[in-house]
């Protein structure tokens, strides 16, 4: 039905956009979706475009709808820049029109080629009539690292779509980017002396730039800037905040005083802002306030938590349970796996990183790992596993076919059972076994799927061990594992679904 909508305001918008004129002006128009899409393109064009907001201050963005005037406002414009689908859930919908009615509307994604981390459970919103949700979270902007990025994506694309205009874009661009790498270095410098690295918020909008800077978002629920908990809730934030001494929790927004009044009475933390930015009010742009100003107030407010001693806060869940794809489960959920969860066409990924795309992989997880292993190393390591000469599995029936160097190899398979095995860290993992048939598979001949699964399931992708020797031998190996998924799926779409994991 939302879809029906949109196409209808889409259809009227289109008669709105033939009376307008863009009130003379020469100047492309560019519109753009919130305010940090809004600040950074402005940044880059200069006086070379109007950049117009479409999601005016005080609008909720997640939720966000556009009426058919902004679509008539988009269809008029020369570009439209956004952040991201997981965030702007109808853009998809909104290409779609604009490529029917041949609007000729540049369409730039702020994010274009940046992986996302997972979206939480504090963010995760279906559109289940559409099949958008935040799947991934959106809140990039809110690490000026990862602004920058965002920054260097638009120009790159504005360049593209006007490159008469490259060189003015390009000295904005530049001269915006040594500002926002001051900042950066800034956020460095100050929160790598952490002494708490665990801050607690109202809302889990702020994992970008935990992750950039060596913190840690602890997000809890039930709490809203204008409504005071209930007493059971409180109850339960007290009990959470004492374990944890926890001194501040960080709000969207300043909370009423009430709020804030109930909390310290009842729980005895305080209330501090965190702002993500999301937009600015006309007062505040007006008096001056931008994108580097607010950020630099945020870091402020970080202080109020990193500058004093404290012990690590986990959340009010307790430690991350331990889960089956994570090596944890009871033998008697192991049970036998047919040929047929494997059925398919895949691709081997060892490719993909050798030619970079899998890098932001690497760069995720060096931050993740606290300095434990270098993006470098990650890369190291990955290679190891996943170096193979076999570009391409082809798995129907009970035959795999295995092209390697561009010769096939192809051979008929049975079941033989599972192994469970113990690894170093404690958890554990499945392989299931099955052997060629024919005696002339040679190094096919003995073949072993783990895919963090452990009973019957379609595979969405799997690591492969196969040898000619023996079971046995092939049980030993530990440090190949050739990793393979659907030939459906491009580079970025697999390095997204392994971060996601």
């Amino acid at each position: 039905m939302k879809k029906l909508a949109l196409l209808g305001l889409s259809l009227f918008a289109v008669l709105l956009a033939a009376c307008s004129n863009q009130s003379g002006s020469d100047k492309r128009t560019i519109v753009t979706t919130f305010y940090p899409v809004y600040e950074f393109t402005k940044q880059i064009v200069g006086d070379k475009a109007n950049v117009e907001l479409l999601v005016e201050a005080g609008t909720e963005v997640h939720g966000f709808e556009p009426s058919a005037k902004d679509i008539a406002t988009i269809e008029d414009a020369d570009a439209f820049v956004y952040a991201n689908e997981n965030m702007e859930t109808w853009v998809h919908d909104l290409e779609e029109n604009l490529t029917k009615s041949k609007s000729g509307v540049k369409v730039i994604s702020a994010t274009e080629g940046m992986l996302l981390l997972p979206g939480s459970e504090d963010h995760h919103h279906d559109h289940d009539e559409e099949g958008h949700s935040h799947e991934y979270d959106p809140h990039v902007w809110v690490s000026p690292y990862r602004a920058i990025k965002m920054v260097k994506t638009i120009r790159d694309q504005l360049v593209e779509a006007y490159p008469d205009d490259k060189e003015a874009f390009t000295k904005n661009a530049d001269a915006y980017i040594k500002k926002l790498e001051a900042l950066d270095k800034k956020y460095s410098d100050t929160l790598s002396k952490a002494k708490q690295k665990s801050f607690v918020t109202q809302h889990a909008a702020f994992n970008y730039l935990a992750l950039d800077y060596g913190l840690k978002e602890i997000a809890v629920s039930g709490l809203t800037p204008d409504a005071e908990p209930s007493a059971t809730r409180l109850a339960e934030l007290a009990e959470y905040i004492k374990k944890y001494d926890i001194k501040y929790i960080y709000f969207e927004e300043t909370a009423s005083s009430a709020v804030a009044e109930t909390l310290a009475k009842e729980t005895g933390v305080e209330t501090a802002v965190l702002n993500p930015l999301e937009s600015l009010t006309a007062e505040a742009m007006k008096a001056g306030e931008d994108y580097i100003s607010t950020a630099q107030a945020n870091l402020e407010a970080l202080k109020l938590t990193t500058e004093t001693e404290g012990t690590e806060v986990l959340p009010e869940s307790g430690e991350p349970a331990k889960t089956v794809y994570a090596g944890y489960f009871e033998d008697s959920a192991v049970a036998d796996r047919k040929l047929s969860d494997y059925a398919g066409q895949w691709q081997s990924v060892y490719p993909y990183l050798l030619d970079g795309s899998f890098d932001q992989v690497w760069d995720y997880k060096a931050k993740e790992s606290n300095g434990a292993m270098t993006a470098a190393e990650y890369k190291d390591y990955y290679d190891v596993g996943y170096k193979t000469n076999v570009e391409k599995i082809n798995i129907d029936g009970d035959t795999m076919e295995f092209i390697a160097d561009g010769k096939a190899h192809k051979n008929t398979y049975k079941y033989v059972g599972y192994k469970i095995l113990t690894y170093k860290k404690g958890n554990r993992g499945v392989r299931f076994l099955f052997e060629a048939t024919n005696d002339d598979a040679g190094d096919y001949k003995y073949v072993q799927f783990s895919d963090h699964n452990i009973a019957p399931v379609k595979a969405g992708h799997f690591h492969i061990y196969f040898g000619s020797e023996s079971q046995e031998k092939l049980l030993e190996e530990m440090d190949n594992w050739p990793t393979y998924y659907p030939v459906g799926m491009n580079a970025f779409e697999i390095a997204q679904e392994m971060l996601a994991h």
